[in-house]
């Protein structure tokens, strides 16, 4: 599951969404796609995640690169308990293994997009998570967020926003028109956009 190495915090960054906060750490936490640790599942058997949920006050915590964006159930909470969540980092952060399954971006170098609506839902999840690779998700993670596609089901896209991207008030909006408009210019101008919860 995780090497055992020490991290350090290098700089701490506020996010678009209130509730989360970025924390930059001094070297890579994964080597390639991302992490999003919700409350049940295994967290006895991953001491950094059993100790960040004990708080009670974690929603989320969500990994990628060289940074963790934990989102608290309020963003009042920060200013008690920033530092204890700082130090949780440093002492049992451990560096993961491997992410959530991305597809790589270079998948589209010999695709053909007009050939995009003739493709089956499942071929169509493959080149749209291509395509957020190559665009969407590094813009994201610069807010310390990301996202997943739950499925395409024709011209339907559904996905959920993952670290500070979930409850923020802007990926709602102005974020998913973003999304949909660049898949649309990119691969079919029916697709519409949808965010699961």
């Amino acid at each position: 599951m995780q090497d055992t190495q020490t991290f350090s915090v290098v700089k701490i960054e506020l996010t678009p969404n209130p509730r989360s906060v970025k924390f930059i750490l001094n070297q890579t936490v994964l080597d390639s796609g991302s992490k999003t640790i919700e409350e049940g599942g295994f967290l006895d058997a991953d001491a950094f995640a059993h100790n960040m949920f004990a708080l009670d006050i974690v929603d989320m915590v969500y990994l990628r690169e060289n940074f963790v964006s934990v989102t608290l159930i309020s963003a009042d909470l920060w200013v008690v308990f920033k530092d204890k969540i700082k130090n949780i980092i440093e002492a049992d952060l451990g560096k993961y293994a491997e992410g959530d399954n991305e597809v790589s971006a270079s998948i589209l170098e010999d695709f053909d997009m007009a050939k995009y609506p003739q493709l089956s839902d499942d071929e169509k999840v493959i080149i749209v998570e291509a395509v957020l690779d190559s665009s969407v998700r590094p813009a994201l993670a610069n807010d310390g967020g990301g996202l997943e596609v739950i499925e395409v089901d024709g011209h339907i896209v559904r996905i959920r926003y993952q670290g500070a991207c979930g409850g923020c008030p802007s990926s709602t909006g102005g974020t998913l028109r973003v999304i949909e408009n660049h898949l649309r210019s990119q691969l079919d101008p029916e697709i519409k956009v949808h965010t699961y919860s």
